[in-house]
């Protein structure tokens, strides 16, 4: 429990939180707890002119404390009003802000900081802030954050899945939190120029982090948004800070917060503990789609047959448009990561007898054996990551960004293909231009795993394929060879077989970084092993999942997942290395019975459970998803960095989740796969709601609900333009309809139906029966 006392002297006192339940000790001190930040009118002061205050009358209501000053501002006088109640769930501080004289042109921003000081929350602490920080982010070790190369930390509210913040005590098994606890219900394009930092808006939008002090950490609040220090919202390279302030005549500014004590064995047991006190609050509500998941099945499959493309050498699915004309860009197969050309192949193989297109089969099975063409060429089952129909010539794609460098020739003026882009990517261009020719192992081990899922179901049909088996093998005895003594595969591998490590500033300088990838290959070798029985094969997953339960998960320094970073690190921390990891450790787990790989698989799900939104974030209404109607819950954050990005990949973990909850008998854990399976299926274009698309079951990669790189030239003065907050990243790829697609089959085939959270309640009860 948390109690309230005050401190100092009649007419300058502050506020003390104490944990009681024992010897009562300070938590939480506050001397002067109202900070205001006024504007001054210059658009670089992000910061304002900043007065803190002690309150000037404090008075108790029974369990609540309100304290109340009259601050003299540039602003004019500002009055401050924060009352503090205790109740069963920790202290909640709803504060309102009036400016009472304004001056004209006025403005304020309302700051709260929490120094906590009780015992451990030293500068070792564990700050979490999902889904933009997780353990600092710090994956090198530092002791700042990979990506804004910072320890202040502040997000806005709608990047922030739980709206809250963590942390965590490792020597106590302790966590304090501060949370957000009225759910922002308006927001707007800020009215401000390119390269403007500071402005006036009146936006429920609020700010949450964590910022250092001496010798340890306070958890801040902001009202309205402050991102201090760095943030990405503006530039990629400067990534300078910003701010609003609230008008004179915008009314009273009321926000309500939290601060909660939570109690955990580790950082992942005392931020679970958070969800779930989050998760009651926030209430999240499904998305209720206007066609069933089953019905979009068929449209995404009607969508992607006609981007199929064949020549001589390669076959495959080429999505690659606009979803809003639904033109080709380029006739590019994409191998693993955002092509998944045999898991494509594999869907249309497996619903080829409902489709209209009478070829459907034939297509797939020409996907599946060019790949199995390509790889089996190779003595290590190696395949280029890029096919280009046009040019008819592999190329490796080392970064989405880079991808216009895979079709272009050598008297290609790459600033003119590239624009801004090639100056902020050149340190990659230029020292990936000499490294020599290899593939991502993620991409190579996406294929494979998928095309062994191929064996098994065409065997299933009576279809034998050993050629697509021995394939398979020959991929997996090249990983038996490269796999070093703790377990991992580097990132990226030559095709010679030799690891890609150069240069470290791409493929990683750490060593976590360079074996981000790991957690991808256990899922291939799981299925390997379930047809073959090789025991060899077995261990060697075994051996790997422990290394990403151990590094990964419990040391929360999953990494690397996504492959095309354009930020300070090109490793980010993502959602989909967690989610490799999650896949992993179940997978170990079910081939070794062993309970603490159990145990890692629940605890990678509920840290990437995490990154699914909670709540619904408010839209600019002029944008294109408000317009639609457009609900953020059940969509997950891409990464850390680019917090308030979402896209629809964790689809892919909806049947992982629900396993994981039943090995940990975890309902939340299903309510976020059932959230999930909706909320980001929401996109895919159909009768009743075509978002604008071209066709009928495309959906788009991913959707802004936040700000992100608005002034940044390679977005602001190419075709990269339109993606502020409220729109789309306006790209469509065949990994949509892949992961899309295979969430659905997957589920129906384990368990029936696609109500996950009916099938895990079922489920759970006949264990406990």
């Amino acid at each position: 429990m948390i109690d309230i006392r005050t401190t100092g002297t009649t007419g300058h006192q502050g506020i003390e939180l104490l944990l009681t339940g024992g010897a009562p000790e300070t938590l939480v001190r506050l001397d002067r707890p109202v900070r205001l930040e006024t504007f001054d009118g210059r658009g670089d002061r992000w910061e304002g002119a900043a007065s803190t205050h002690a309150y000037a009358t404090v008075t108790r209501e029974g369990a609540r404390v309100v304290g109340t000053v009259t601050a003299p501002t540039s602003a004019g006088p500002v009055e401050v009003v924060d009352r503090w109640t205790v109740d069963d769930r920790g202290v909640q501080v709803e504060r309102r802000v009036r400016q009472l004289e304004p001056v004209a042109g006025g403005a304020v921003r309302a700051v709260l900081e929490l120094p906590v000081v009780a015992d451990g929350f030293g500068e070792d602490a564990q700050v979490f802030a999902p889904p933009a920080l997780y353990d600092l982010n710090d994956i090198d070790g530092d002791g700042v954050e990979d990506y804004l190369d910072t320890r202040e930390l502040v997000f806005r509210d709608d990047r922030l899945s739980g709206l809250a913040v963590l942390l965590h005590a490792r020597s106590r098994g302790l966590g304090v939190a501060l949370s957000r606890e009225d759910l922002p219900d308006h927001d707007d394009v800020p009215e401000r120029v390119r390269g403007q930092q500071a402005f006036v808006q009146r936006t429920d939008i609020g700010s949450l982090g964590v910022v250092p002090r001496d010798g340890g950490w306070s958890v801040v609040a902001a009202y309205p948004f402050v991102e201090r220090a760095r943030s990405h919202a503006l530039t990629a390279r400067a990534r300078e800070p910003w701010g609003a302030f609230w008008p004179a005549d915008g009314g009273d500014a009321i926000a309500r917060y939290r601060v909660t004590v939570v109690h955990g064995a580790s950082a992942i047991d005392s931020l679970w503990a958070l969800w779930r006190d989050r998760a009651a609050h926030l209430a999240p509500r499904r998305v209720e789609l206007p066609e069933t998941v089953e019905r979009l099945t068929r449209l995404r499959l009607d969508a992607l047959l006609p981007y199929y493309r064949q020549d001589e050498n390669v076959a495959g699915f080429v999505t690659n448009c606009h979803p809003q004309d639904g033109v080709q860009l380029e006739d590019i197969v994409q191998y693993g990561f955002t092509g998944q050309m045999v898991l494509n192949a594999l869907h249309v193989l497996n619903h080829a007898d409902e489709l209209d297109d009478p070829e459907a089969r034939t297509k797939g099975l020409r996907t599946v054996e060019s790949f199995v063409r390509r790889a089996g060429a190779s003595p290590h089952g190696l395949v280029h990551t890029l096919y280009d129909f046009e040019k008819q010539r592999d190329a490796s794609w080392w970064s989405g960004l880079l991808l216009p460098l895979a079709y272009a020739d050598e008297d290609t003026n790459l600033e003119e293909l590239m624009g801004p882009v090639l100056d902020h990517m050149r340190y990659a261009v230029d020292a990936l231009s000499a490294a020599p020719d290899g593939t991502y192992v993620r991409c190579v081990a996406e294929e494979h795993h998928a095309l062994l899922r191929a064996y098994r179901a065409e065997r299933g049909r009576g279809q034998d394929h050993p050629e697509w088996l021995s394939t398979a093998q020959s991929f997996a005895r090249f990983l038996l060879q490269v796999q070093e003594e703790d377990g991992s595969w580097r990132r990226a591998y030559t095709f010679a077989g030799e690891p890609l490590v150069e240069p470290r500033a791409w493929f990683g300088r750490a060593e976590l970084n360079q074996k981000s990838s790991t957690a991808t290959v256990v899922p291939f070798l799981h299925e390997l092993y379930a047809l073959t029985g090789d025991l060899a094969v077995r261990d060697a997953a075994i051996r790997a999942a422990r290394f990403v339960a151990e590094h990964f998960v419990r040391g929360v320094s999953h990494n690397g997942g996504i492959h095309d970073s354009i930020y300070a690190r090109a490793q980010l921390v993502d959602s989909e290395s967690i989610l490799f990891s999650l896949r992993a450790c179940l997978a170990a787990a079910e081939m070794s019975g062993d309970e603490d790989l159990a145990q890692a698989a629940v605890d990678a799900a509920r840290l990437l459970a995490t990154w699914v939104y909670l709540w619904d974030v408010p839209l600019p209404p002029s944008s294109t998803l408000a317009r639609y109607g457009f609900r953020t819950t059940g969509w997950s954050a891409c990464d850390t960095a680019g917090a308030g990005y979402i896209h629809p990949y964790e689809l892919h973990a909806v049947p992982d989740l629900v396993e994981a909850a039943l090995i940990g008998r975890d309902e939340l854990l299903a309510t976020v796969a059932d959230l999930t399976l909706h909320g980001s299926n929401e996109t895919v274009a159909t009768e009743a709601k075509d978002w604008g698309y071209a066709r009928l079951g495309l959906q788009e990669e991913g959707v802004l609900v936040s700000w992100w790189l608005i002034d940044d030239p390679m977005f602001v003065d190419t075709g990269f333009g339109g993606r502020g907050k409220g729109e789309g990243n306006k790209t469509c790829l065949p990994w949509i309809s892949a992961v899309g697609i295979d969430a659905t089959d997957v589920v129906l085939e384990r368990y029936g139906t696609t109500e996950v959270l009916e099938a895990f309640r079922v489920r759970a009860a006949s264990v406990t029966h």
